[in-house]
């Protein structure tokens, strides 16, 4: 029996490929820009394993070709640009993406389609959005409104009809495929509503946390859940999109309060043992994605030990299991190497200025990296540390300080971050004085946004408070060039 199943299985794979189609995509780049794609894992969204990289500048593209017999979102990082997109390729699907100073443009197989998705749902984070359902849900909170009347409010905010009027507007006129219609349908459902489900588990907890929680409160919040997800069921083809935090809230929302199945050692999931109740086949894919954002930040949450085994010995299949294995492995041989040549400034700094009056900074230009431990995008660009050194290297009497936004109750994040990431340089965590001060010299107002890359002159001169970010480091080494260039010569 077992050799007839492995022979169905290789008749199944045969099938599959030979019916498989090529997409193909092609980037083209107004300047040197490095490709980073993100092809799916176990059939999942998938943004934190690297498949394929490459470069596209003026006059050369770059090409990626990806056999598939059913549609696929893959993702796309340019961190030249400090863009990314989601390309939903159908089999047979031909696309162009141009980069042009700091616009992406689709061309090609539903490129009308792309064009919409990217510029209303991806290139800027919804602020707008997110503070209208803040506001809609605060009301409700402090009583101001009913929970229907609240949600009634936003979907006339969000204004859901005009959304896929446009879509199917498009269906129409046979600008996209009906195949690519459906699943952006789906995909901007899941976009708007996850964020919903989100905002009711934030009133539940916070009438909650006021005792103004009542029994028809609970009621009303568990039934407007329901529907949502009664509208689109949760499943395993949801597991492909962009927006599969739709699929996580699901769990959340629903086995946030269950304790870990008996034959489980919680350890091993840590927070996320409300996976272990989604189906055999979508725990691979929730559970993975979760520890791979472990490994990637530090989070310190899974026990990585167990979890390797668990996955060995019950997905061997999947490809998360031997990812989680090579990864865990990387880490191992990382915590056993050399400890970090860094240093921590333990003066008291209220103004950048005094930076340049430390022993160990005099005569320096200060490369200043303002970051935090809580900001992904700062620690993303960690992964061009190495650039950056190299870059360093190039100039006798340059130091890189790193000026953590931190409060002194994230101290041991902060901490954990410099070892994980081997942060080599000055480090300090600023200070009240200092933040104020970083806000009125760096920023001119009084809010700040990180990451941000500063340059200091030997004598305290702020010379630039935005040099490019670490992942654009061909830029940055032409711009440090022209500056510290230009003090050589006596201009500055």
């Amino acid at each position: 029996m077992r050799y007839l199943c492995y022979f169905l299985l290789i008749i199944v794979l045969f099938v599959e490929e030979a019916f498989a189609n090529e997409a193909n995509v092609t980037f083209i780049a107004d300047k040197p820009c490095e490709v980073l794609i993100y092809k799916p894992i176990d059939g999942g969204y998938n943004d934190k394993v690297i498949a394929e990289r490459g470069m596209a500048e003026g006059g050369k593209a770059f090409r990626f070709k990806m056999k598939i017999s059913k549609s696929v979102f893959i993702l796309c990082r340019f961190p030249q640009y400090q863009r990314s997109c989601n390309v939903l390729l159908c089999p047979n699907d031909s696309v162009t993406i141009i980069l042009k100073k700091q616009s992406l443009t689709f061309q090609g197989d539903n490129c009308n389609g792309l064009q919409y998705y990217y510029d209303n749902f991806e290139k800027e984070p919804d602020i707008d959005n997110y503070l209208k359902m803040q506001n809609v849900f605060r009301e409700y909170i402090d009583g101001k409104r009913n929970l229907y009347s609240a949600f009634r409010s936003l979907e006339n905010e969000l204004n859901y009809s005009f959304l896929f009027l446009r879509i199917h507007n498009m269906l129409s006129d046979a600008e996209i495929s009906k195949e690519f219609s459906d699943i952006l349908e789906k995909e901007i459902y899941m976009y708007i509503n996850g964020d919903i489900v989100s905002f009711l588990d934030y009133a539940f907890s916070e009438k909650q946390k006021n005792k103004s929680l009542t029994v028809k409160d609970s009621l009303e919040i568990q039934g407007m859940v329901d529907c949502i997800y009664e509208k689109l069921p949760v499943s395993y083809d949801l597991l492909k999109y962009p927006s599969n935090i739709y699929v996580w809230r699901y769990y959340g929302h629903y086995y946030k309060d269950k304790k870990c199945p008996e034959e489980y050692d919680s350890d091993m999931c840590g927070p996320y043992t409300k996976y272990l109740f989604a189906s055999p086949e979508m725990q691979p894919a929730l559970l993975g994605h979760a520890c791979l954002v472990q490994l990637k930040y530090n989070t310190g949450e899974m026990d990585l030990t167990k979890l390797k085994k668990f996955f060995n010995e019950k997905f061997p299949e999947s490809e998360y299991a031997g990812i989680i294995n090579q990864r865990i492995r990387e880490k191992t041989d990382s915590d056993n190497e050399t400890s970090v040549n860094w240093h921590l400034i333990y003066e008291p700094i209220n103004c950048l200025s005094q930076l340049s009056s430390l022993q160990e900074l005099q005569g320096k230009y200060l490369y200043i990296d303002l970051w935090a431990s809580w900001c992904m995008p700062c620690r993303a660009e960690f992964d061009y540390k190495d650039q950056v050194k190299n870059i360093m290297k190039s100039y006798e009497n340059v130091e890189t300080v790193y000026i953590s936004m931190d409060t002194k109750k994230q101290e041991k994040a902060w901490m954990n971050c410099i070892e994980h990431y081997k942060l080599e340089g000055f480090h300090l965590m600023a200070s009240a004085a200092l933040v104020k001060n970083i806000t009125k010299e760096i920023y001119s107002s009084e809010r700040f946004d990180i990451p941000r890359y500063v340059l200091i002159s030997p004598n305290g001169k702020i010379l630039n408070v935005n040099l490019p970010r670490p992942s654009d480091y061909s830029q940055l080494k032409v711009v440090l060039d022209s500056i510290i260039n230009d003090a050589t010569d006596g201009n500055v």
